[in-house]
């Protein structure tokens, strides 16, 4: 769901219009990172002071799109969770997002993908366990999603090795995890999760994209190891080539 300039002018507007406390607006999800498959736009409205829930609803009815609102008050801190699905990726639409920054308090990490790897399998083992068909459909599709995150942590982890400032991270992984990820989100988080299509051999088809996951994971933390070498390798490098030059100046 590619969103014009224009559009997203008037989703604030909109937004301002009936909360005029409004300090800042993010938008968040699968609108940002996979925007020709989105089915709805996800917000994260900040504001001083919160107003009738329904109304930030209803403001927005004329948009033309379905969007989703999550309204926290200033000093707000949101749970882990959350903040992982939120800073995954993201984008400032009104404010300077300090307020934003300060209440999404996340550290990504190799061992909280692999945490939340083990927590989609737990997830699958409770779907298998429901005689209800339709509680059982959530827990399978939960279960696809979870994998799909676990993922997501790992490329945020991977990516804010190159910079600590989660607004100006890329959104995207560098090739050849890019083509991987990329269908992460095609079919574990859209197809199964979002869509519900997911195959009915589902637990084989679990099985097969649980060991995908963990095998993408494990190489970027590989990868960011090699990077942290190279690094520290370059550094020693110049910092050797520094002293080196001083000692020939001294000699002059």
């Amino acid at each position: 769901m590619c969103l014009r300039e224009e559009k997203i002018g008037g989703i604030c507007s909109l937004l301002k219009e009936y909360d005029e406390d409004i300090l800042e607006i993010v938008r968040f999800g699968s609108s940002v990172y996979a925007p020709e498959l989105a089915r709805d736009v996800d917000l994260l409205v900040i504001t001083r002071k919160k107003k009738e829930y329904g109304g930030y609803l209803e403001c927005l009815e004329k948009v033309g799109v379905d969007v989703d609102v999550v309204v926290k008050k200033a000093g707000d801190k949101l749970n882990e969770r959350f903040a992982c699905n939120i800073l995954g990726a993201f984008e400032l639409l009104y404010g300077d997002g300090s307020y934003f920054m300060d209440m999404v308090k996340f550290d990504p990490s190799y061992d909280e993908a692999k945490a939340m790897l083990i927590e989609s399998r737990e997830d699958l083992k409770n779907a298998l366990q429901r005689e209800n068909e339709e509680r059982k459909r959530i827990r399978i599709r939960a279960a696809f999603n979870g994998l799909f995150h676990a993922a997501r942590i790992a490329v945020m982890t991977f990516l804010a090795i190159e910079n600590s400032k989660w607004g100006r991270i890329r959104k995207e992984p560098p090739p050849p995890y890019k083509e991987e990820f990329e269908a992460f989100i095609r079919t574990l988080h859209i197809e199964y999760f979002y869509n519900g299509n997911y195959p009915k051999n589902y637990e084989e088809e679990f099985e097969k994209w649980y060991k995908k996951v963990e095998k993408f994971i494990s190489r970027l933390e590989k990868e960011r190891k090699k990077r942290k070498e190279r690094t520290k390798m370059v550094s020693l490098f110049l910092s050797h080539s520094s002293l080196t030059l001083l000692y020939l100046w001294g000699l002059n």
